[in-house]
């Protein structure tokens, strides 16, 4: 594909998934917001305004992680790289659908736990193909890890 195209895709998958998570999730429902902003959650839990930042920021550096890894050479390696990826950038949209939408507090949790895991196993398979793409998804391991400490606090909590 050209460069144009890979890079439509890339951030389309990625800003998309954001996107029908959002949709799928009730987030913007009243009795939804009232719900999450009475769970006891740790003191070293961001407040909202720091999520929209950070998940911005990890979106742009995951699409641009998978725009390399779709520029890269064909090969087993490249797939499953883009394979684990994909994963990670479809987990994205399972947590506000589990947290908000069905209100799972411990599916939040195992989606979180898996998602540290794929997304370590993307990015130690990404760096065989493409290590740019590999270093970019960095930030977004190091988020999961973090979120499942705050997850796993809110979830033991509640």
């Amino acid at each position: 594909m050209g460069r144009i195209l890979d890079a439509a895709l890339a951030t389309a998958t990625v800003f998309g998934a954001q996107y029908f998570g959002r949709e799928i999730s009730p987030v913007e429902d009243g009795s939804t917001r009232r719900w999450y902003h009475h769970l006891n959650k740790p003191a070293f839990s961001p407040p909202a305004p720091v999520y929209a930042v950070v998940w911005t920021l990890l979106d742009g550096l995951l699409a641009w992680s998978g725009y390399r890894l779709l520029r890269a050479k064909s090969s087993c390696r490249r797939t499953l790289a883009l394979c684990l990826w994909a994963i990670c950038v479809a987990g994205v949209v399972g947590f506000p659908f589990a947290v908000f939408r069905k209100r799972r507090l411990d599916a939040g949790l195992a989606i979180c736990i898996g998602l540290v895991v794929t997304s370590g196993a993307s990015i130690c398979t990404a760096k065989k193909v493409d290590r740019c793409a590999a270093k970019l998804q960095i930030p977004f391991f190091v988020w999961l890890t973090f979120a499942v400490f705050v997850q796993e606090e809110v979830w033991r909590r509640n």
